[in-house]
């Protein structure tokens, strides 16, 4: 397996806010045309002696010669290649790959040295511990392991039967010839068997020491022809082979490798006498069936019983002799997968493949590598304590299924009270990653695992990256941040989890996951993880976490601000790679922080893109504290005794807005941090009407300030310009301001910030004077009555208004908002006011009446009494008019309702309800008048008996009122004259009149000989001028 692609993969993949805590204006570049340059990086040291080391783990140098190391000075902004005395063998390392620094010391490790162990090619690994000079005190290790001594005893059991043609016996005598030559000088040793019916040992292993010429060796092998008898072969081969007597080794690997062209036969043994013990003795079996007669399904099943398992891997078929070329290559390397590396763990290789250096830490303890490759790449990491052999640590002893699992990948130092624990990511456990905490037993020998966690998603590499987080900064491990920079979903790629540490027993709940843009589903956010230390001011640790993917590569940086408990899921700054003009790809692939290396005493934070290292620094952070005052306090009474004037423009306070600037980071600045306060004032924000004014800005002002950290001050006078018709709310006074902080000269230009938590409202309140008693509430007693103005009935249609005189007095403190509010029916509406007399100058009552809808019954209206204050001891009269209306239908009875309230919030009594009653009656004005078109006057003769002539009557009904009503109209005629019956009135009948409105109904009277004749008539609805038609 060549790993050198893979890593080169792993660590190039993982190659917009402006900033809150993080400068992003002035940052410091590095750059150099080394391959790999930011693919790693660790500060080291302080402002004085320290800088970045980055590594470039690519680039090459000398024959077998890749990585450097460079030194990167803020001062100078300039790299300088750090020299390390390489061993010889130390071929094709990839220095700098990973890199680790504590205190005083730097760990630089190259984990891809190539050790050739003849045919094999191992993959190791190389530290170096360099001193605060950068000097080279310790090789980790001091040497590489030898290459292991590894024994393997190999038989060939060939078929000889009288099936195979004696030129296709010669064709695999060849192949025998080229097997042994391609295992020479590599402590491999053979043995021949062929057999038929017949067995004969051609060599055994002592006799291919003393010549291991395959030619010579083989030149004396004839075809012995007969049966096939290949499990008796087998188990002759155990017996009498694969034992120290023939030269077979016990620290050997036994391998057979059984050649045949068809199925046993004739075989006084079956397979199940012979594979068993084969198995028991330990021997790897490989079967290779040559010919058509394996083209059978029993005969395949037959190769199968031969070989280990699976069969897939120890079992090879040709068609022919000829092609046993070709399969020379694929037994060679199954052969060197397996020689002499089986061990109780059933792994191929032990640490042939470990890689120490992986991943790299300084502990309290010691170095700590991660060697992902050891025991198949279920991986582990090394100890290198202050005494004695390195410790080993992992699973492989208690786990069966840790097989290609990467142990080692990352690793973190967890501490409390003292006491180092390790963190360890395996990001290929089961395709889902794993992570597990080792601790030491209390006798400080073995490290066993005390937590685990296992991810969520295929192919997440959850443990890929690990963070141990001090968040209160007491020297005690409170959480680990997990990286799994592979998940995906639609929106989001990559994710980390938060896990806090439950102490004393050593266990990770993740209880929180984090996460950065949306829309970035192959961003790899978590693909770089580090403590950058307190940037946010507020005493807790703050973390940076990389995203080198996002923006099509450009890459991006979180910050995440520390709390308690862990971080908020929501990011507090996010730094794109397309904000700087250096074109940055793979912009947070790497990523250290929390040491300050320029000289301002804040923490800054180095971040690793393509051939590019970017130094940011983190920001002084301010905190600004607002004080509002009023002198006086309150508005007094003076100012706003309105006595019925509307425009006042008194004076009523001076607010006093004080600003004080501090420094919540701790730094080396001093006081030469300047910022510029723009801040805007607000009377009654939200209010319509206006109560209070600036001098000559209206009710909003804005200013602006120049601070150091200091206090300053600005007094603003407050106006009345209008009388107030609230004065028990306090005018509110609002301020809202920005901090612009100005560049600081001695920090190359750095900006200082506002601090997140900073409140940037403030509310200051103006409350109205209040002449309230000592217990400083407001109690009023108001008492209300009215009449009707001396009107004893309403008589609509005739009275066109009604007047109510009001008595409202107040027998407590002082009422605020008073107000008088009158019901009544819908048919009145509100008209006027008007005060008559009060015991107190100047007292105005202003009403107003509700809108109301046609089908309300019921209307109100309300009367402000001496808006803002109804003075303790105050009495008005006033009298409110309302409107009759001529159609109004009132029933017999009006009924008004007048209630006193006041925004002192006191209890209702009977005192502020008085309800009057007024007895109603309706006006009516109805004319009646004869026409001219009437009959005047009719002749006629009693002795003309038989004839008739009409008679025609005309009258005219007039309504002068704008009420309508029913009205009956009685007609009265005569029908004799001197006792002579003069006509025979069988009935009245009105005429039709057009234009009438008033339809008309008459009906019959009863005829008595001595009274006129009656016919009434009625209208049903007569309105103004209706006409009345009669016979």
């Amino acid at each position: 397996m060549d790993l050198l692609p893979l890593l080169i993969y792993l660590f190039t993949v993982l190659a917009p806010s402006h900033g809150f805590s993080v400068d992003v204006e002035v940052p410091i570049t590095f750059q150099e045309a080394a391959a790999g340059f930011g693919q790693s990086v660790v500060q080291f040291g302080s402002a004085r002696a320290g800088g970045l080391i980055v590594g470039a783990p690519l680039q090459t140098g000398d024959v077998n010669e890749t990585g450097k190391v460079y030194k990167c000075d803020p001062g100078s902004r300039r790299c300088q290649e750090i020299p390390i005395q390489r061993p010889p063998d130390a071929v094709n390392m990839s220095l700098g790959l990973s890199l680790a620094a504590r205190d005083s010391k730097l760990l630089v490790c190259g984990p891809t040295v190539h050790q050739a162990c003849g045919e094999n090619m191992y993959v190791k690994g190389y530290c170096f511990l360099l001193d605060q000079s950068l000097q080279q005190p310790q090789r980790i290790p001091n040497t590489l392991a030898e290459c292991p001594r590894r024994f393997t005893d190999i038989v060939l059991l060939i078929d000889g039967s009288g099936s195979i043609e004696a030129e296709d016996f010669e064709k695999m005598k060849t192949f025998l010839s080229e097997i042994m030559k391609r295992f020479r000088s590599i402590n491999t040793q053979f043995a021949l068997m062929q057999y038929s019916h017949r067995f004969r040992d051609h060599f055994d292993f002592s006799q291919y020491r003393r010549s291991s010429n395959p030619n010579r060796l083989l030149r004396s092998v004839w075809q012995l022809t007969g049966a096939t008898h290949t499990a008796s072969a087998i188990q002759k081969v155990v017996q009498e082979l694969f034992i120290s007597g023939r030269g077979a080794r016990d620290e050997a690997t036994k391998i057979l490798i059984v050649i045949t062209d068809g199925e046993k036969s004739e075989d006084p043994l079956s397979y199940s006498d012979a594979i068993p013990e084969a198995q028991r003795a330990g021997i790897i079996r490989y079967a290779i069936g040559v010919g058509e007669a394996f083209s059978s399904a029993a005969a395949q099943e037959e190769l199968q019983e031969i070989a280990s398992k699976p069969s897939n891997e120890h079992v090879f078929r040709v068609d022919n002799f000829d092609a046993l070329q070709s399969i020379q290559s694929q037994l060679q390397e199954k052969i060197f997968a397996i020689e002499g590396t089986q061990s109780q763990s059933g792994s191929s290789f032990q640490l042939e493949m470990s890689q120490e250096g992986f991943s790299s830490l300084l502990s309290p303890d010691g170095p700590v590598l991660g060697a992902v490759g050891a025991y198949a790449w279920s991986g582990g990491i090394y100890l290198y304590g202050s005494g004695g052999a390195p410790s080993f640590i992992n699973v492989s002893r208690t786990s069966t299924d840790m097989n290609d699992a990467y142990l080692g990948y990352s690793s973190q130092v967890i501490t409390a009270n003292g006491q180092s624990s390790y963190v360890v990511g395996a990001p290929r456990y089961q395709h889902t990653g794993k992570v597990i905490l080792f601790s030491q037993d209390t006798k400080g020998r073995e490290w066993t695992p005390r937590s685990e966690l296992s991810g969520e998603q295929i192919g997440s590499y959850f443990g890929g990256t690990l963070c141990a987080v001090d968040l209160d900064r007491d020297g005690n491990t409170d959480l680990v941040l997990i990286g799994a920079p592979m998940y995906y979903t639609r929106l989001n790629g990559g994710r980390v989890y938060n896990c806090p540490i439950k102490w004393p027993r050593m266990t990770l709940i993740c209880t929180e996951t984090l996460q950065g843009e949306t829309e970035q589903a192959l961003g790899r956010f978590g693909a770089s993880m580090s403590e950058i230390g307190d940037i946010s001011g507020d005493g807790q640790t703050d973390v940076a976490i990389g995203a080198p993917m996002e923006n099509n590569n450009r890459g991006a940086l979180y910050i995440f601000h520390g709390g308690k408990g862990g971080f908020s899921p929501q990011y507090r700054q996010r730094i794109e790679g397309s904000l700087f003009p250096s074109r940055l790809h793979y912009f947070g692939q790497a990523v250290s922080g929390g040491t300050d290396l320029t000289g301002d005493g804040l923490p800054d934070i180095a971040v690793g893109a393509q051939g590019q290292i970017l130094l940011l620094k983190s920001r002084p952070v301010l905190r600004v504290r607002v004080s509002i005052s009023f002198q006086p306090s309150t508005i007094p009474t003076s100012a706003f005794n309105c006595q019925g004037q509307e425009q006042l423009n008194t004076e009523a306070s001076r607010a006093e807005v004080c600003f004080t600037v501090t420094k919540s980071t701790m730094d080396s600045l001093g006081n030469g941090i300047s910022s510029n306060i723009q801040y805007s004032l607000s009377l009654d924000p939200g209010r319509t009407k206006i109560r209070a004014a600036f001098d000559s800005t209206g009710p909003i002002l804005s200013r602006e300030l120049q601070l150091g950290i200091e206090k300053k001050c600005e007094k603003h006078q407050i106006k009345l310009p209008l009388c107030p018709e609230d004065t028990l709310t306090p005018i509110t006074l609002r301020l809202n301001y920005t901090l612009t902080g100005e560049p600081i000269a001695a920090a190359g230009r750095l900006r200082p910030i506002l601090s997140e938590d900073s409140a940037l409202v403030s509310v200051g309140s103006l409350p109205f004077e209040k002449d309230c008693g000592s217990d400083k509430v407001c109690t009023d007693e108001l008492q209300i009555s009215f009449n009707f103005s001396g009107l004893s009935t309403l008589v609509v249609g005739v009275t066109p208004e009604l007047n109510t005189t009001v008595s409202i007095r107040n027998r407590g403190e002082n009422s605020y908002s008073t107000t008088v509010q009158f019901f009544y029916p819908a048919a009145l509406s509100y008209r006027r006011v008007l005060l008559l007399q009060s015991n107190r100058r100047a007292v105005a009552v202003k009403c107003s009446s509700a809108v109301g809808s046609k089908e309300q019954t019921q209307r109100n209206s309300t009367c402000h009494v001496n808006h803002p204050i109804f003075w303790s001891g105050a009495e008005a009269i006033f009298i409110a008019t309302f409107d009759v209306s001529s159609e109004a239908d009132l029933g017999d009875r009006l009924q008004i309702m007048a209630n006193a309230s006041s925004d002192n919030g006191g209890p209702i009594t009977e005192h502020m309800i008085h309800r009057v009653e007024l007895p109603v009656k309706y006006g009516i004005f109805i004319i009646l008048t004869s026409l001219e078109e009437s009959t005047k006057y009719v002749n006629f003769s009693s002795k003309e008996a038989g004839t008739s002539v009409p008679v025609t009557h005309r009258y005219e009904v007039k309504n002068l009122r704008q009420r309508s009503v029913p009205i009956s109209v009685t007609f009265q005629f005569p029908v004799e004259l001197s006792g002579v019956r003069v006509w025979d009135a069988s009935e009245v009948v009105p005429s039709k009149v057009p234009a009438s409105p008033c339809p008309c109904v008459c009906e019959m009277g009863p005829v008595m000989p001595s009274l006129p004749y009656s016919a009434p008539c009625w209208d049903k609805l007569l309105r103004e001028k209706g006409p009345f038609p009669s016979p």
